[in-house]
């Protein structure tokens, strides 16, 4: 920024209650000009920081950091970004980027700041970073199971997530054979021994579990006692007794183990240590349990055909985009799919709507091989087909739910999926677990649209919701799976920044010249993950 156009820009900003924040500085720190959404923030009015300096106005660490930014930019003459710290004692949590510049036009230098709250993206970030890592245990699990085929596979993969995964101590299966009857299947070891068998001639929790379909979460041996039922006339069972007795284990989580006709078994981890089994630790076990009942279900239909049922589906991306007048649609996918074990389950489609709406949706079936990119046909095929019954994204994302918590061949998706009017440049936007969708806009800054990012995937059922945008003439929407910004030698955090930088150097740039560039910039040598990325830009009426 040169000199006259600052002096002009603030000397303009002066006496307006702008959302963005400006201070002006002299040589000896002191404040020359400040408006009035920058004070607030000090609790304090405009006047009370005229002709005062940092340390007079602000907490002992904001003003130490504004006095250091401004001997840098009169030391360099540099103009500096950086993000501002947070004030300790104040309970409201918010995140303020400043830049702050050199004005010198002869008459004595000056240091103009300027701030913006940068709240909700680092909101975004955050929750995306927290679901991120839940759905990356999830994928751990996923990917555990995705590999056996027998059940007996299946269950030595179950104790490899008990103790990874869940740090239980032990593993146990229990199945349900013919006619109802539990087998076990004793998984896990501990310290060279097998797992404490629960006495399947007695009334234990497991029993319970196999008997009603609901989880048992017992953090201490008191809770295991008093979870089996017991009446006046029909004392609690003295083999389970015994058995708390005698054990070392100290807390057990029992979970269902689900199929079509209701519950076939369970699965029980047991720890060492009494637990607390908090809503989060108690959400991921279901989700682990659940996708244990689908690798058995998966195990049993194989032993019974005695050959693996599933082929790799063809040709399920578009052949084409639809032409839509008003709006300009653009696609690139890539997968190292040189080995069947690396075909990834990354998938896009297109389609307009009878009332002339455009859907656009990406979406992820985690996992990798014949599975993920069968479960990626499915899933395209029942998204056209719930968003001709009712296009809302909150309806369809649930109704991929209630389609995944039915069928075998998905295990989890991460879904963005939006509803467009090209006519009035309004968006619907539903996301489950999948990452934000970016706007570029011809002017302004590129802005992630955070329509869900801490969502769970399809497949961990919770209530779905939709969120409108609204497109201004000449705005690019993106959606991507993770693969264009997430690699083994780049975060997420980087790979965002990377993103957004790489945009705002096309912006402007024809959609395919676009994604060409994103993808070649973006693209990383080695990497074992697909990439998919759709755009479109709205040209207004």
């Amino acid at each position: 920024m040169r000199p006259a156009d600052a002096q002009r820009l603030l000397g303009a900003l002066a006496g307006v209650d702008a959302p963005v924040g400006f201070a002006v500085f002299d040589e000896q720190h002191r404040y020359l000009a400040i408006n009035a959404a920058l004070a607030e923030r000090s609790g304090k009015g405009i006047a009370d920081h005229l002709g005062r300096t940092p340390a007079e106005v602000l907490p002992p660490e904001l003003a130490t950091h504004t006095d250091e930014m401004i001997e840098r930019v009169l030391r360099t003459g540099e103009s500096v970004e950086t993000d501002e710290p947070a004030v300790s004692g104040r309970t409201d949590t918010y995140h303020l980027h400043s830049s702050w510049y050199l004005v010198d036009e002869g008459r004595g230098r000056e240091v103009a700041m300027f701030v913006v709250d940068d709240t909700s993206h680092q909101r975004a970030i955050s929750s995306l970073r927290r679901s991120r890592a839940r759905n990356a245990r999830l994928l751990e699990v996923s990917d555990v199971l995705s590999r056996a085929v027998t059940v007996r596979e299946v269950a030595d993969g179950v104790a490899e997530i008990g103790r990874r995964n869940v740090q239980a101590y032990r593993t146990a299966v229990t199945l349900l054979g013919g006619h109802g009857r539990p087998y076990a299947l004793t998984t896990g070891v501990a310290d060279g021994e097998g797992v404490a068998v629960w006495p399947h001639d007695s009334v234990t929790p497991t029993a319970e579990v196999l008997r009603s379909g609901w989880p048992m979460f017992l953090g201490t041996r008191e809770r295991a006692r008093a979870a089996v039922p017991s009446t006046p006339t029909t004392p609690p069972d003295p083999a389970f007794g015994q058995f708390l007795d005698r054990t070392d284990e100290r807390a057990w989580a029992v979970l269902p183990l689900s199929g079509e006709d209701g519950c076939v078994g369970a699965v029980r981890f047991s720890f060492a240590d009494e637990q607390e089994f908090d809503s989060d630790f108690c959400r991921f076990l279901r989700a682990v349990a659940q996708q244990c009942s689908l690798a058995f279900a998966r195990a049993r239909l194989f032993e019974r055909e005695r050959t693996a049922a599933v082929s790799l589906s063809q040709g399920l991306m578009p052949s084409r985009l639809p032409t839509v007048s008003g709006v300009e649609l653009a696609a690139r996918s890539r997968s190292d799919a040189g080995e069947e074990h690396s075909v990834g389950g990354d998938w896009y489609d297109a389609f307009v709507m009878p009332d002339g709406e455009l859907a656009v949706v990406v979406g992820d079936v985690m996992g990798h091989g014949v599975t993920a990119a069968s479960g990626m046909g499915q899933m395209r095929a029942a998204l056209r087909a719930l968003a001709l019954t009712d296009p809302d994204p909150a309806a369809v994302l649930g109704g991929l739910d209630r389609l995944v918590e039915r069928d075998d061949g998905v295990e989890m998706v991460t879904v963005v999926y939006a509803v467009v009017d090209p006519a009035r440049g309004s968006v619907r936007v539903g996301d489950a677990g999948h990452l934000p969708l970016i706007r570029l806009p011809e002017l302004g800054a590129v802005e992630l649209i955070d329509a869900g990012a801490g969502t769970t995937p399809i497949g961990v059922t919770e209530p779905r919701g939709t969120q409108s945008v609204r497109l201004w003439p000449g705005d690019v929407l993106i959606a991507f799976t993770d693969g264009l910004i997430e690699t083994r030698t780049r975060s997420l955090e980087e790979g965002f920044a990377q993103l957004l930088r790489c945009l705002e150097d096309l912006r402007g740039v024809p959609l395919d010249e676009l994604l060409d560039a994103v993808v070649a910039r973006m693209r990383v040598e080695g990497s074992s993950d697909d990439l998919t990325v759709l755009a479109l830009r709205w040209a207004g009426l």
